[in-house]
């Protein structure tokens, strides 16, 4: 684990010196989407192997489903109030 947190750490340093410029900065982006679908891939491939995840899928679907609405509904909600409160406060000065 802590392997993972000096990668993010070093990383971070890079990226806030800016220590990378110009067609490297383009390079990082489309690497990103590259190991990102990779990754998706990969965890993909590890719950169609796993025999418990499949059985239960029927129930956790269900779950995942209002948990995404809820948390779509709460983002807007949010967004909504604040917009309310900051957005129109500035409008009116």
């Amino acid at each position: 684990m802590w392997k993972i947190f000096l990668v993010l750490t070093v990383g971070f340093f890079i990226g806030f010196h800016k220590l990378i410029r110009g067609k490297l900065i383009q390079l990082n982006s489309r690497m990103q989407i590259l190991w990102l679908l990779l990754l998706i891939f990969c965890m993909g491939v590890s719950i169609g192997r796993n025999g418990a995840v499949l059985e239960s899928l029927p129930s956790l679907g269900g779950k995942a489903l209002l948990f995404s609405v809820l948390a779509v509904a709460g983002s807007i909600l949010f967004v909504f109030v604040l917009s309310k409160l900051f957005l129109e406060k500035g409008e009116k000065k």
